[in-house]
């Protein structure tokens, strides 16, 4: 993030007001419950994933020719391979003969691509390199039978991919003005330390709502975050449908009287940028947060949570401690946050609670629910 932009904003905060209530929203929103449960709405969310495009990863995950990412994305399994000269390719991860999942998680040094079942194997873009023992037994087959691909773009440090076409990826456009300060965080310089996965018994927005507003902070993490942290809130500004939305330490009051050009914001703020639909990019001042959310059903998400070095090298003091703090953010989202949320899915696929409510106090809240809600009347991110 640009200085000016950091300037720009501490001057925001110390002018909203009495409790800050000038960095509230316009209105509030009643939900019904049922956004979060009802099955025929997720199927349509679900295609959003599928339609794209949607963050893969980031540059340092697949940095080297032969390195490699994989990802569901509403059901279509996706690898993306760095070629030999640099350039990336996204496949349809499964092979042409049966359709059998040809890699798995991430990795490097590939070669070639070899399915596990009947050996069939594709070269690093795709295409058809053998089908071994076979004996011309396939030689009546006029299909290609090369890897499906789709489109994929890289810029700024981030890899997107558009699962169910190959239509061309604009990432300006996918951006909608983060550029300008995601440009200026060097995520492509971004080393990547520890990555860990878990499933969660919870509709794939009620985990991501839990990052849109600060407002639970003096209650639910009383006795982890409530210290540090402003409670009352947080900056929130759109970026299309998607949006940054800033935590505030307690201590950013210290900066208010520094002159602007002595003013930071970065040691005081948690930048959580929402690239939707399935994306969280967290700046922290030492090191990035990646949340990767995988819809399963209406009631189940696998998240993946990803950190990384701001750059190499890493010494091993270094990624002692950057595992340490995964850990640390993992125990208290999963201790505090996730933990309760899953009660909140519980309550909610009861059906007596028939609404809930998102208040201008969650601006961020407000407008991620509104983004969907637009998506799915275009089917699509626009």
């Amino acid at each position: 993030m640009r200085h000016e932009r950091e300037v720009e904003l501490i001057a925001k905060v110390a002018q909203s007001g009495e409790r800050q209530a000038g960095l509230f929203g316009t209105h509030s929103h009643v939900r019904a419950a049922s956004v979060y449960t009802d099955d025929a709405r997720f199927v349509s969310e679900l295609n959003l994933f599928r339609e794209g495009p949607v963050l893969m990863g980031l540059t340092g995950e697949c940095a080297s020719p032969g390195s490699y990412l994989t990802a569901s994305f509403g059901g279509i399994p996706i690898a993306v391979v760095r070629q030999t000269d640099g350039s990336l390719r996204a496949l349809v991860n499964a092979c042409r003969h049966r359709g059998a999942p040809l890699l798995e998680g991430n990795g490097d040094g590939l070669r070639r691509i070899n399915c596990g079942w009947h050996a069939w194997s594709y070269q690093l873009d795709g295409e058809l390199h053998s089908r071994p023992l076979t004996d011309g037994g396939f030689d009546d087959v006029t299909l290609n039978c090369d890897l499906h691909q789709v489109a994929v773009a890289e810029e700024y440090g981030m890899i997107f991919v558009r699962p169910n076409s190959q239509e061309p990826i604009i990432v300006d456009d996918c951006l909608h003005g983060a550029q300008d300060d995601l440009g200026a965080f060097n995520l492509d310089q971004c080393v990547p330390v520890e990555t860990q996965t878990k499933v969660w018994n919870a509709n794939w927005k009620l985990l991501l709502d839990t990052f849109t507003e600060s407002y639970h902070i003096r209650t639910l993490h009383r006795d982890s975050l409530a210290s540090y942290f402003n409670s009352g809130c947080s900056i929130f500004e759109p970026f299309g449908p998607n949006l940054v939305n800033i935590g505030l330490r307690k201590s950013l009051v210290d900066e208010f009287d520094k002159a602007p050009g002595d003013q930071r914001l970065k040691p005081y703020g948690t930048f959580q940028y929402f690239l939707l639909p399935n994306a969280m990019l967290c700046y922290q001042t030492d090191h990035v947060e990646l949340w990767r959310f995988e819809p399963i059903d209406a009631r189940t998400t696998r998240v993946t949570t990803s950190v990384f070095a701001d750059a190499a090298p890493v010494t091993e003091k270094a990624d002692r401690y950057l595992r340490k703090n995964l850990d640390l953010l993992l125990r208290v989202t999963g201790d505090e946050d996730f933990t309760l949320i899953e009660k909140v899915q519980a309550n909610l696929d009861s059906g007596a609670l028939p609404n809930v409510v998102h208040g201008r106090i969650e601006p961020a809240l407000v407008h991620f629910h509104q983004s969907v809600d637009n998506a799915i009347l275009v089917g699509r991110f626009a």
